[in-house]
């Protein structure tokens, strides 16, 4: 009879145990849907500026004649290379 009672209560710790790990994660994910929604609210969720960017005034910029940029762009690395 003792060891009846001893697997009924060790059945009683598993269900107690497993009932308190769930109520622990669903707290977790609670309080967690909470902040964020409560940091939107007060306007503490930062956006990320967009960079904006700029370039050297000595980019060269393609033109509808892809040829006539592409030859610049070769004889302007030739120069910078030493090559004639």
């Amino acid at each position: 009879m003792e060891s009846s009672g001893c697997v009924g209560f060790m059945a009683v710790v598993a269900v107690c145990g497993g009932v308190a790990l769930f109520a622990v994660q669903v707290h977790k994910r609670l309080a967690s849907d909470f902040i964020k929604k409560f940091e939107s609210e007060i306007g503490r969720e930062r956006k990320r500026a967009k960079k904006k960017v700029t370039f050297a005034p000595d980019v060269l910029e393609p033109s509808a004649n892809n040829e006539e940029y592409r030859r610049r762009w070769t004889v302007a690395q030739r120069q910078a290379a030493g090559f004639r």
